[in-house]
């Protein structure tokens, strides 16, 4: 074992089994933009613009069973586009009648726009999800699919289509260079495709794009259905997909039957296909990862969910160095969503929920947002409770504060708060291997996770505030 693993590996214990996470700072959360659909990523352009992705909620086509529902069908329509929010408070929408895919009636986790991000010449780039196995999405992925293997288990559950059942959904699983005046797309990278013919992680075949965030030149895309990071040229001359690794844990986390009860027989079917028994009374469950970030030391570091059965405090982050091997990072967190890096080197991970999502209603579960200095130190900035809902997306605004995608399931849903009220704490001294790490580069501020060279947010945003 090399000498840095060592250390970060007894960093991450120090963090779950001593160092704990101190009291929450009071701060307000203040409503910048509501009543989307399905909520994503956020993000600012060059003109001080909220973007906030909008996957919408499906619609009457076409139906796919989907790992991402615990198989529930997700049914095709066009209902995404991106909400736009000038500095005066104006909001509109781009790219609206986008293919969506979601829940039928509820219209909950929808999957269609999913972010929107800038680089430094002001380009933008749309990523698009997809939650399923990709040859469902249009006649060509299925006959693309039916050349290459599907695991047994997956073919019992979420098979491919026939040809007149597929979603036609080709914008879906995709990275696009945008024009967002003209509603254009050019595509750079097929999601759909590469997890068909090369199933990064071995593990089922399913895609769903989640996350983008761009460093220079390079987009990096974490993929919560393939289990894998991509690093991908934005002039689409080079891509490397990235594994990341199933967490193993006691199998006392699976989801057990009252007293005389037995669990239901639809949920004993579908476990072979979502968790591995592994020796020593152990299972081994699938990463899905969620956020990703570009950190001070250049490194990429990928936050996860964790899939079914959902348990709590078993989230993970890797960091993803030159060697392109992920590291576990930090662990001890619950369903983590998305995550960033402030210019004081802070690191922001984003809860979706601060207990398992099958403990609760999922349009409204108590999530939080947890700040790790550079010394280690965990603060909880929001806590459960105090009103992040279904937590989805993070950026830091060009007036230098936290902004996070609020209530990102269902209908109409969601908004975009701002946090408010946070006490300003000073940034320790790099004291410790992680505060090396994280200070290597404060000051090259290009490099950070979701910061782009913008101009200041209008003041005029600020009347249209309200208080939650």
């Amino acid at each position: 074992m090399k000498l840095k693993s060592f250390a970060l590996t007894s960093l991450t214990f120090c963090f779950t089994a001593i160092c704990g996470t101190t009291s929450a700072q009071a701060a307000t959360l203040t409503s910048i933009v509501d009543g989307i659909s399905n909520a994503r990523g956020a993000s600012f352009g060059p003109d001080g613009s909220l973007y906030v992705a909008e996957p919408g909620i499906g619609g009457n086509g076409n139906c796919q069973p989907s790992p991402s529902t615990i198989f529930q069908p997700l049914c095709v329509g066009n209902s995404g586009s991106l909400v736009k929010v000038s500095p005066d408070g104006t909001k509109t929408r781009l790219l609206t009648n986008f293919q969506s895919v979601a829940e039928q009636p509820s219209g909950n986790q929808g999957a269609g726009i999913q972010d929107l991000q800038f680089d430094s010449l002001g380009n933008a780039y749309l990523l698009t999800g997809f939650a399923g196995y990709p040859g469902n999405r249009d006649k060509e992925t299925l006959k693309l699919g039916s050349k290459y293997p599907i695991p047994e288990t997956q073919i019992k559950v979420f098979p491919p289509s026939a040809p007149d059942k597929v979603l036609n959904a080709s914008n879906l699983a995709q990275l696009y260079k945008v024009d967002l005046n003209t509603g254009s797309l050019n595509s750079i990278f097929d999601f759909g495709k590469y997890e068909i013919v090369n199933n990064p992680d071995g593990q089922d075949v399913v895609t769903n794009p989640y996350d983008l965030t761009i460093s220079g030149d390079t987009a990096y895309v974490v993929d919560g259905g393939g289990n894998a990071a991509y690093k991908i040229k934005l002039d689409g001359s080079d891509s490397k997909a990235i594994a990341i690794p199933k967490k193993i844990a006691s199998a006392s986390v699976l989801p057990s039957a009252p007293p005389g009860q037995e669990l239901p027989p639809d949920l004993v079917e579908l476990l072979p296909g979502l968790v591995e028994q592994v020796p020593g009374g152990q299972v081994a469950i699938q990463s899905v990862p969620t956020g990703g970030a570009v950190g001070p030391d250049g490194a990429l570091y990928v936050g996860e969910y964790t899939g079914f059965p959902y348990p709590e405090n078993q989230s993970r982050i890797f960091r993803i160095g030159k060697d392109e091997k992920p590291e576990v990072f930090l662990d001890g967190f619950t369903h983590i969503t998305d995550l960033t890096f402030d210019e004081k080197g802070n690191l922001l991970v984003l809860q979706f929920s601060d207990q398992s999502q099958l403990n609760g209603d999922i349009t409204n579960l108590p999530g939080s947002l947890i700040q790790v200095s550079p010394d280690g130190t965990r603060t909880t900035l929001v806590a459960a409770g105090q009103g992040l809902d279904s937590a989805d997306g993070i950026d830091i605004g060009p007036d230098g504060k936290i902004y996070i995608t609020n209530r990102g399931v269902g209908p109409e849903n969601g908004q975009i708060v701002r946090v408010d009220g946070l006490v300003t704490q000073k940034v320790p001294e790099p004291t410790s291997i992680l505060g090396l790490l994280a200070l290597a580069s404060v000051g090259a501020t290009a490099a950070f996770a979701k910061r782009k060279d913008q101009h200041k947010l209008g003041e005029k945003l600020l009347p249209k505030a309200e208080i939650v």
